[in-house]
């Protein structure tokens, strides 16, 4: 018979975490969840199932104020999931079933019947890389010729401006990345204002992540030696997750999506097997013919 039990003690749920965590994508980490939980802690109630005192199952939840359980460092992240042994993903319904009171966890990722039932909430978009060599090996793979025609033209707008490309990574100087960050912070809040999702309250976790022994890279496009885009992205088993930007797109047109062809073509030159654009169509995700993979929502009152 399946017991769960409630876990509010932070260091049995980081325990219980490493123990279940599939560690396929950078959103499994334990490192990358608390980078973010620990500016922002909210109470957790981690469920955890057993059966004969074995360890089966894991719904990772916190208590937000407003809108009741969610998931562990639920935002930035994407792909959360109970987490359940091999074999045993009958019981994912029942960790679900578990949940008492207001509840809305999103994002949710999962092949299994029961995750496949819930509301779809959006869709994530990824573009394997398998067989592409470079850019145009994309175009010619996805895009119609007149679709490839209009993008060809949007992004030659800022390449003719002949950018130079710098890519930092964790052997780079450390005053280099933390400039390159500095300057993506500030072009995208200077683009979305209060929407931006990195005002500065919200920058010490993506400070903080670079600290951390993970693969990141920045790519940075300059002319005439300062910073006119900046992409952050972690390379992690295979996956290229790019994950925030900020470029000065007002003063040069075309600069976001060449901002995206260049790191797809880092991510190829670096042997990424999938560029991983992230939830959410953005205006272009979709008209680029990336795959979709769908993201639910369970709610509960």
């Amino acid at each position: 018979m399946l017991r769960i039990r409630e876990v509010t003690d932070l260091n049995e749920a980081k325990s219980l975490w490493q123990a279940l965590s599939y560690n396929q994508t950078i959103f499994d980490e334990w490192d990358w969840r608390f980078c973010f939980y620990k500016y922002n802690q909210l109470p957790l109630c981690f469920l955890a199932a057993y059966e004969n005192e074995e360890l089966l199952g894991l719904m990772p939840l916190e208590r937000h104020p407003e809108h009741g359980l969610e998931f562990f460092a639920e935002d930035p992240s994407e792909e959360s999931r109970p987490y359940v042994k091999t074999g045993y993903e009958n019981i994912i319904p029942e960790l679900y079933g578990a949940i008492v009171g207001p509840a809305k966890p999103y994002d949710i990722t999962g092949d299994d019947e029961f995750t496949k039932k819930l509301e779809l909430e959006d869709y994530k978009y990824v573009l394997p890389l398998a067989g592409l060599n470079n850019f145009a090996d994309f175009l010619n793979s996805r895009l119609s010729s007149k679709r490839r025609h209009s993008l060809e033209k949007e992004i030659a707008m800022a390449e003719n401006n002949n950018f130079s490309i710098e890519v930092i990574s964790p052997d780079n100087d450390k005053d280099k990345a933390d400039q390159a960050l500095e300057s993506l912070f500030s072009f995208n809040i200077n683009n979305f204002g209060e929407e931006s999702y990195l005002l500065e309250v919200e920058q010490a976790p993506w400070k903080d992540l670079i600290k951390l022994d993970f693969d990141w890279r920045l790519v940075v496009l300059k002319l005439a030696g300062q910073a006119q885009a900046v992409a952050f992205s972690i390379k992690y088993k295979g996956i290229w997750h790019y994950l925030i930007t900020g470029a000065n797109f007002k003063a040069y047109p075309g600069l976001g999506k060449y901002l995206v062809k260049v790191n797809i073509e880092v991510a190829i030159s670096e042997g990424a097997e999938v560029f991983d654009a992230g939830l959410g169509d953005c205006g272009w995700k979709n008209l680029w013919h990336f795959d979709k993979i769908p993201q639910y929502l369970f709610k509960q009152e």
